[in-house]
Protein backbone atom coordinates (compact mmCIF):
# COMPACT_ATOMS: atom_id res chain seq x y z
CA UNK A 1 0.00 0.00 0.00
CA UNK A 2 1.37 3.55 -0.80
CA UNK A 3 0.37 7.03 -0.72
CA UNK A 4 2.78 8.80 -3.29
CA UNK A 5 1.68 11.83 -4.35
CA UNK A 6 -0.52 15.09 -3.58
CA UNK A 7 -0.09 17.17 -6.73
CA UNK A 8 -3.73 17.26 -8.88
CA UNK A 9 -3.15 15.47 -11.84
CA UNK A 10 -6.04 14.24 -14.27
CA UNK A 11 -5.72 10.17 -15.63
CA UNK A 12 -8.88 9.63 -17.59
CA UNK A 13 -7.62 7.07 -20.11
CA UNK A 14 -7.29 3.23 -19.12
CA UNK A 15 -3.70 3.90 -21.13
CA UNK A 16 -2.65 6.68 -18.88
CA UNK A 17 -4.21 5.08 -15.50
CA UNK A 18 -2.04 1.93 -16.07
CA UNK A 19 1.56 3.72 -17.17
CA UNK A 20 0.79 5.74 -13.70
CA UNK A 21 0.25 2.46 -11.51
CA UNK A 22 4.15 1.86 -11.11
CA UNK A 23 5.19 4.98 -10.03
CA UNK A 24 1.33 5.21 -7.60
CA UNK A 25 2.99 1.96 -6.01
CA UNK A 26 6.67 2.51 -6.48
CA UNK A 27 7.68 -0.75 -8.39
CA UNK A 28 6.57 -1.98 -11.99
CA UNK A 29 4.30 -5.16 -10.46
CA UNK A 30 4.23 -8.70 -11.52
CA UNK A 31 1.58 -11.28 -10.99
CA UNK A 32 -0.34 -9.04 -8.88
CA UNK A 33 -3.78 -7.67 -8.47
CA UNK A 34 -3.31 -3.63 -7.66
CA UNK A 35 -6.22 -2.07 -6.34
CA UNK A 36 -7.41 1.42 -6.08
CA UNK A 37 -9.48 3.41 -3.90
CA UNK A 38 -11.62 6.20 -5.37
CA UNK A 39 -13.16 8.80 -3.07
CA UNK A 40 -15.35 12.05 -3.30
CA UNK A 41 -17.20 10.83 -6.77
CA UNK A 42 -20.27 13.59 -6.45
CA UNK A 43 -17.71 16.34 -6.64
CA UNK A 44 -14.16 15.84 -7.70
CA UNK A 45 -13.08 11.81 -7.52
CA UNK A 46 -9.42 11.50 -6.02
CA UNK A 47 -7.39 8.51 -5.60
CA UNK A 48 -6.42 7.61 -2.12
CA UNK A 49 -4.49 4.22 -1.77
CA UNK A 50 -3.03 1.95 -3.85
CA UNK A 51 -2.95 -1.85 -2.72
CA UNK A 52 -0.88 -4.37 -4.77
CA UNK A 53 -1.43 -8.60 -4.04
CA UNK A 54 -0.10 -11.43 -5.75
CA UNK A 55 -2.62 -13.02 -8.05
CA UNK A 56 -4.31 -15.77 -5.99
CA UNK A 57 -4.25 -19.51 -7.36
CA UNK A 58 -7.21 -20.21 -8.56
CA UNK A 59 -8.29 -22.83 -5.83
CA UNK A 60 -8.21 -19.92 -3.67
CA UNK A 61 -9.75 -17.09 -5.40
CA UNK A 62 -13.45 -18.03 -3.90
CA UNK A 63 -13.41 -15.53 -0.65
CA UNK A 64 -10.20 -13.55 -1.94
CA UNK A 65 -12.48 -10.54 -2.44
CA UNK A 66 -13.85 -10.68 1.63
CA UNK A 67 -9.85 -11.08 2.32
CA UNK A 68 -9.24 -7.93 0.75
CA UNK A 69 -12.15 -6.09 3.01
CA UNK A 70 -10.91 -7.40 5.90
CA UNK A 71 -7.23 -5.92 5.50
CA UNK A 72 -6.62 -2.32 5.31
CA UNK A 73 -9.12 -1.87 2.13
CA UNK A 74 -12.10 -2.45 4.54
CA UNK A 75 -10.81 0.35 6.91
CA UNK A 76 -10.26 2.99 3.69
CA UNK A 77 -14.17 3.85 2.99
CA UNK A 78 -13.96 3.73 -0.64
CA UNK A 79 -16.71 5.14 -2.00
CA UNK A 80 -15.37 3.02 -5.51
CA UNK A 81 -12.26 1.17 -6.86
CA UNK A 82 -10.39 0.40 -9.94
CA UNK A 83 -8.96 -3.01 -10.45
CA UNK A 84 -5.74 -4.12 -12.51
CA UNK A 85 -4.62 -7.61 -12.84
CA UNK A 86 -1.21 -7.44 -14.44
CA UNK A 87 -0.21 -11.08 -15.66
CA UNK A 88 -0.66 -13.86 -17.76
CA UNK A 89 -3.20 -16.82 -17.77
CA UNK A 90 -3.02 -19.11 -14.57
CA UNK A 91 -2.02 -22.68 -14.91
CA UNK A 92 -4.84 -23.92 -13.71
CA UNK A 93 -8.96 -22.84 -14.42
CA UNK A 94 -10.38 -25.63 -12.06
CA UNK A 95 -11.68 -23.97 -8.18
CA UNK A 96 -11.35 -26.19 -5.63
CA UNK A 97 -13.74 -28.50 -4.24
CA UNK A 98 -14.27 -25.91 -0.87
CA UNK A 99 -15.71 -22.95 -2.51
CA UNK A 100 -16.72 -24.77 -5.96
CA UNK A 101 -20.18 -24.02 -5.84
CA UNK A 102 -19.55 -20.11 -5.01
CA UNK A 103 -16.94 -20.02 -8.33
CA UNK A 104 -19.26 -21.51 -10.91
CA UNK A 105 -21.32 -18.73 -10.58
CA UNK A 106 -18.78 -16.69 -11.39
CA UNK A 107 -16.81 -18.63 -13.63
CA UNK A 108 -16.47 -18.23 -17.65
CA UNK A 109 -14.08 -21.08 -18.13
CA UNK A 110 -16.81 -23.64 -18.59
CA UNK A 111 -17.95 -21.90 -21.66
CA UNK A 112 -19.41 -18.91 -23.18
CA UNK A 113 -17.70 -15.69 -23.65
CA UNK A 114 -13.93 -15.52 -23.65
CA UNK A 115 -12.67 -12.55 -21.98
CA UNK A 116 -9.02 -11.16 -20.31
CA UNK A 117 -7.43 -13.54 -18.13
CA UNK A 118 -8.46 -14.19 -14.53
CA UNK A 119 -11.94 -13.00 -14.78
CA UNK A 120 -13.17 -15.38 -12.02
CA UNK A 121 -10.89 -13.00 -9.80
CA UNK A 122 -12.59 -10.02 -10.94
CA UNK A 123 -15.91 -11.21 -10.74
CA UNK A 124 -15.18 -12.96 -6.98
CA UNK A 125 -13.34 -9.65 -6.01
CA UNK A 126 -16.01 -6.90 -7.66
CA UNK A 127 -19.13 -8.99 -6.10
CA UNK A 128 -17.36 -8.58 -2.56
CA UNK A 129 -17.17 -5.16 -2.85
CA UNK A 130 -20.17 -4.68 -4.16
CA UNK A 131 -22.21 -6.48 -1.00
CA UNK A 132 -20.04 -3.88 0.91
CA UNK A 133 -21.43 -0.77 -0.57
CA UNK A 134 -18.27 -0.32 -3.15
CA UNK A 135 -18.32 0.11 -7.06
CA UNK A 136 -16.37 -1.48 -9.47
CA UNK A 137 -15.88 1.71 -11.47
CA UNK A 138 -13.50 0.07 -14.26
CA UNK A 139 -11.30 -3.25 -14.00
CA UNK A 140 -8.53 -3.71 -16.60
CA UNK A 141 -6.17 -6.35 -17.46
CA UNK A 142 -2.39 -6.29 -18.90
CA UNK A 143 0.10 -9.01 -19.22
CA UNK A 144 2.89 -6.18 -17.97
CA UNK A 145 3.01 -2.54 -17.50
CA UNK A 146 5.47 -1.35 -20.33
CA UNK A 147 4.84 0.97 -23.04
CA UNK A 148 3.41 -0.52 -26.01
CA UNK A 149 1.77 -3.52 -23.74
CA UNK A 150 -1.87 -4.56 -25.06
CA UNK A 151 -4.26 -3.83 -22.41
CA UNK A 152 -8.05 -5.27 -22.14
CA UNK A 153 -11.57 -3.88 -20.27
CA UNK A 154 -13.34 -7.26 -18.17
CA UNK A 155 -16.53 -5.44 -18.78
CA UNK A 156 -16.22 -4.02 -22.45
CA UNK A 157 -14.95 -6.52 -25.23
CA UNK A 158 -14.60 -3.35 -27.28
CA UNK A 159 -12.26 -1.41 -24.90
CA UNK A 160 -8.87 -1.94 -25.31
CA UNK A 161 -5.53 -0.90 -25.99
CA UNK A 162 -1.98 0.05 -25.57
CA UNK A 163 -0.02 1.28 -22.50
CA UNK A 164 1.04 4.54 -22.42
CA UNK A 165 4.65 4.53 -21.82
CA UNK A 166 5.45 4.50 -18.14
CA UNK A 167 8.19 6.55 -18.10
CA UNK A 168 6.68 9.36 -19.86
CA UNK A 169 3.65 9.68 -18.05
CA UNK A 170 2.41 13.18 -16.37
CA UNK A 171 2.76 10.95 -12.88
CA UNK A 172 6.18 9.92 -13.19
CA UNK A 173 7.29 13.64 -14.20
CA UNK A 174 5.38 14.14 -10.94
CA UNK A 175 6.97 12.04 -9.03
CA UNK A 176 10.40 12.93 -10.44
CA UNK A 177 10.05 16.57 -9.63
CA UNK A 178 9.71 15.33 -6.16
CA UNK A 179 12.68 13.35 -5.88
CA UNK A 180 10.93 9.87 -5.64
CA UNK A 181 12.12 6.84 -7.20
CA UNK A 182 10.75 4.14 -9.02
CA UNK A 183 11.92 0.57 -8.72
CA UNK A 184 11.93 -1.91 -11.62
CA UNK A 185 9.99 -4.61 -9.37
CA UNK A 186 9.77 -5.38 -5.77
CA UNK A 187 12.67 -7.40 -5.23
CA UNK A 188 14.77 -3.90 -6.58
CA UNK A 189 12.77 -1.94 -3.58
CA UNK A 190 13.65 -4.50 -0.97
CA UNK A 191 17.24 -4.98 -1.85
CA UNK A 192 17.60 -1.31 -0.99
CA UNK A 193 17.37 -1.59 2.13
CA UNK A 194 18.65 -4.82 2.21
CA UNK A 195 21.88 -5.88 4.71
CA UNK A 196 24.87 -4.58 2.91
CA UNK A 197 27.49 -7.41 3.62
CA UNK A 198 27.98 -10.34 6.14
CA UNK A 199 31.26 -8.56 6.88
CA UNK A 200 29.85 -5.36 7.75
CA UNK A 201 27.37 -6.13 9.73
CA UNK A 202 29.41 -8.50 11.88
CA UNK A 203 32.42 -6.09 12.11
CA UNK A 204 29.38 -3.51 13.23
CA UNK A 205 27.89 -5.78 15.67
CA UNK A 206 31.38 -6.33 17.32
CA UNK A 207 31.89 -3.14 17.53
CA UNK A 208 28.60 -2.12 18.81
CA UNK A 209 29.36 -4.44 21.90
CA UNK A 210 32.35 -2.27 22.84
CA UNK A 211 30.48 0.97 22.24
CA UNK A 212 27.70 0.01 24.71
CA UNK A 213 30.40 -1.33 27.21
CA UNK A 214 32.11 1.55 27.58
CA UNK A 215 28.26 3.63 27.33
CA UNK A 216 26.86 1.55 30.27
CA UNK A 217 29.57 2.95 33.34
CA UNK A 218 26.85 4.23 35.16
CA UNK A 219 24.47 7.10 35.48
CA UNK A 220 25.50 10.39 33.07
CA UNK A 221 22.73 13.15 32.90
CA UNK A 222 24.42 14.22 29.64
CA UNK A 223 24.67 11.23 27.23
CA UNK A 224 20.91 12.28 26.17
CA UNK A 225 22.12 15.64 25.11
CA UNK A 226 25.20 14.36 23.53
CA UNK A 227 23.78 11.33 21.59
CA UNK A 228 21.00 14.11 20.17
CA UNK A 229 23.66 16.43 19.06
CA UNK A 230 26.15 13.34 17.80
CA UNK A 231 22.76 12.70 15.54
CA UNK A 232 21.73 16.38 14.33
CA UNK A 233 25.50 16.69 13.50
CA UNK A 234 25.42 13.87 11.82
CA UNK A 235 22.27 14.58 9.59
CA UNK A 236 24.01 18.24 8.60
CA UNK A 237 26.81 16.48 7.23
CA UNK A 238 24.82 14.54 5.06
CA UNK A 239 23.49 17.19 4.10
CA UNK A 240 26.35 19.13 3.24
CA UNK A 241 27.75 16.11 1.43
CA UNK A 242 30.69 15.45 3.82
CA UNK A 243 31.16 11.79 4.17
CA UNK A 244 30.97 10.72 7.64
CA UNK A 245 33.42 7.86 9.32
CA UNK A 246 31.91 4.17 10.64
CA UNK A 247 33.01 5.66 13.95
CA UNK A 248 30.32 8.59 13.17
CA UNK A 249 27.79 6.35 11.59
CA UNK A 250 27.82 3.89 14.89
CA UNK A 251 27.65 6.68 17.54
CA UNK A 252 24.51 7.83 15.74
CA UNK A 253 23.36 4.25 15.57
CA UNK A 254 23.99 3.90 19.45
CA UNK A 255 22.41 7.18 20.24
CA UNK A 256 18.66 6.24 18.33
CA UNK A 257 19.18 2.83 20.67
CA UNK A 258 17.25 5.25 23.40
CA UNK A 259 14.19 5.55 22.51
CA UNK A 260 13.73 9.01 23.82
CA UNK A 261 16.55 10.28 21.03
CA UNK A 262 14.59 8.53 18.23
CA UNK A 263 11.68 9.76 19.11
CA UNK A 264 12.75 13.25 19.17
CA UNK A 265 15.02 12.07 15.87
CA UNK A 266 11.13 11.45 14.22
CA UNK A 267 10.98 15.69 14.20
CA UNK A 268 13.87 15.66 11.12
CA UNK A 269 11.29 14.01 8.93
CA UNK A 270 9.36 17.27 9.07
CA UNK A 271 11.86 20.30 8.34
CA UNK A 272 14.82 21.04 5.70
CA UNK A 273 16.91 18.29 6.61
CA UNK A 274 14.22 15.81 5.91
CA UNK A 275 16.40 14.50 3.07
CA UNK A 276 19.71 14.12 4.74
CA UNK A 277 17.84 12.30 7.42
CA UNK A 278 16.58 9.84 5.27
CA UNK A 279 19.88 9.12 3.54
CA UNK A 280 21.78 8.42 7.08
CA UNK A 281 18.67 6.22 8.11
CA UNK A 282 18.77 4.03 4.97
CA UNK A 283 22.79 3.88 5.41
CA UNK A 284 22.50 2.67 8.51
CA UNK A 285 19.84 0.22 7.96
CA UNK A 286 21.53 -1.58 4.94
CA UNK A 287 24.85 -1.54 7.64
CA UNK A 288 23.77 -2.14 11.13
CA UNK A 289 23.06 -5.53 12.71
CA UNK A 290 19.38 -6.47 13.35
CA UNK A 291 18.81 -5.69 16.81
CA UNK A 292 19.71 -2.33 16.67
CA UNK A 293 18.77 -1.91 13.02
CA UNK A 294 15.32 -1.81 13.85
CA UNK A 295 15.16 2.38 15.28
CA UNK A 296 16.86 3.20 11.93
CA UNK A 297 14.26 0.95 10.02
CA UNK A 298 11.49 2.90 11.72
CA UNK A 299 13.03 6.02 11.28
CA UNK A 300 13.26 5.54 7.74
CA UNK A 301 9.92 3.70 7.36
CA UNK A 302 8.34 6.87 9.01
CA UNK A 303 10.29 9.73 6.60
CA UNK A 304 9.31 7.53 3.35
CA UNK A 305 5.99 7.31 4.63
CA UNK A 306 5.64 10.86 5.18
CA UNK A 307 7.56 11.88 1.62
CA UNK A 308 4.57 9.75 0.29
CA UNK A 309 7.01 6.54 -0.50
CA UNK A 310 4.98 4.03 0.90
CA UNK A 311 6.58 1.33 -0.79
CA UNK A 312 9.80 2.31 0.52
CA UNK A 313 8.33 2.54 4.04
CA UNK A 314 6.58 -0.62 3.36
CA UNK A 315 10.09 -2.35 2.50
CA UNK A 316 11.94 -0.79 5.91
CA UNK A 317 8.81 -2.42 8.12
CA UNK A 318 9.29 -5.76 6.42
CA UNK A 319 13.29 -5.95 8.01
CA UNK A 320 11.59 -4.53 11.15
CA UNK A 321 9.12 -7.73 11.21
CA UNK A 322 11.70 -10.30 10.39
CA UNK A 323 14.48 -8.89 12.79
CA UNK A 324 12.08 -7.82 15.52
CA UNK A 325 8.16 -8.69 15.41
CA UNK A 326 7.46 -6.80 18.50
CA UNK A 327 9.27 -4.14 17.87
CA UNK A 328 6.49 -1.43 19.19
CA UNK A 329 7.33 1.91 17.04
CA UNK A 330 7.57 -0.76 13.80
CA UNK A 331 3.71 -2.39 14.53
CA UNK A 332 2.61 1.04 15.49
CA UNK A 333 3.94 2.96 12.38
CA UNK A 334 2.48 -0.67 10.17
CA UNK A 335 -0.85 0.04 11.97
CA UNK A 336 -1.21 3.16 10.98
CA UNK A 337 -0.31 2.85 7.45
CA UNK A 338 -2.50 -0.43 6.85
CA UNK A 339 -5.53 1.92 8.60
CA UNK A 340 -5.06 4.63 6.18
CA UNK A 341 -3.61 7.28 8.70
CA UNK A 342 -2.53 10.21 6.36
CA UNK A 343 0.88 11.62 6.10
CA UNK A 344 -0.18 14.90 7.62
CA UNK A 345 -2.18 13.17 10.68
CA UNK A 346 0.93 10.65 10.94
CA UNK A 347 3.21 14.04 11.24
CA UNK A 348 1.24 15.16 13.80
CA UNK A 349 1.94 12.07 16.00
CA UNK A 350 5.50 12.46 15.18
CA UNK A 351 5.21 16.30 16.75
CA UNK A 352 3.65 14.66 19.88
CA UNK A 353 6.27 12.35 20.19
CA UNK A 354 9.14 14.82 20.12
CA UNK A 355 7.60 17.04 22.14
CA UNK A 356 6.72 14.33 25.10
CA UNK A 357 10.30 12.92 24.68
CA UNK A 358 11.83 16.53 25.10
CA UNK A 359 9.36 16.86 28.27
CA UNK A 360 10.85 13.83 29.64
CA UNK A 361 14.68 14.80 29.07
CA UNK A 362 13.97 18.07 30.47
CA UNK A 363 11.84 16.90 33.68
CA UNK A 364 14.77 14.44 34.06
CA UNK A 365 16.99 17.13 34.10
CA UNK A 366 18.89 15.65 30.53
CA UNK A 367 18.46 18.46 28.24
Amino acid sequence: MTTRLNTTISLTEPADLLAAVPHMLGFHPTHSLVVLTLHDLAATPTFGVTLRTDLPCPMRVCGFGEQLLAGPLGRQQAEAIILVVVGEEPNVTACGDACAGRCREFSTADGGDTGPPHTDLIDVVSDAFHRAGVVTAHALWVPEIRAGAEWACYADPDCSGMVADPKGSTVAAAMAAAGAVTFGSRNELRALVAPESAETVSRWSAKLDLLTEERDGGYDPGKVARDLRAVFAAIQRVGTGAALTEDDLLRVLLAVSDTRVRDIALGTALGDTARAAEELWLTLVRKAPDPEMAEVAALLAFSAYLRGEGALAGAALERIERARPDHRLGLLLQQAIEAGISPADLAVIARDAAEDAQIMLEEDGAW
